[in-house]
């Protein structure tokens, strides 16, 4: 890959989980795209994030699932974190420092008990005790 395109994803990635929520929202929106080719070019720059800052990548999840209004996205991060946390070869888990999986967990169990969209408080309860049985 050519030094340029090393600093645009670079630059993508800084903007996706630096402090304004609105660039890691779009990203999450997109990845639900019907279309292959944009939903393919997030994937990668999704996975690109995971490898750079898990820490930073599951808090911003996290995040959406306290904050954000559009009941898609909030189940989109609920499927992405656990995702994240399941045991293969992308499994964030074990790089996640003791803080970030500290507030990670209690952030799950809050956006539990406040959930009133029962397919979203389900795909909560599964990160959970996925997150709880594989530690």
């Amino acid at each position: 890959m050519d030094p340029e395109s090393t600093q645009l994803q670079q630059a993508l990635i800084a903007s996706f989980l630096g402090p304004d929520p609105e660039p890691f929202e779009t990203l999450i929106s997109h990845l639900m795209s019907s279309s292959n080719e944009r939903r393919s070019h997030l994937e990668l720059l999704f996975n690109l994030c995971k490898q750079s800052d898990p820490n930073s990548l599951s808090l911003k999840l996290a995040q959406i699932l306290q904050f954000s209004p559009p009941l898609e996205a909030r189940a989109t991060a609920a499927i992405l974190l656990r995702k994240q946390r399941t045991r293969d070869d992308s499994c964030l888990l074990p790089r996640l420092n003791a803080s970030t999986q500290s507030s990670l967990k209690s952030i799950l169990l809050r956006c539990i008990q406040r959930e009133d969209a029962k397919t979203i408080s389900k795909k909560l309860c599964d990160t959970v005790a996925i997150g709880y049985f594989l530690q």
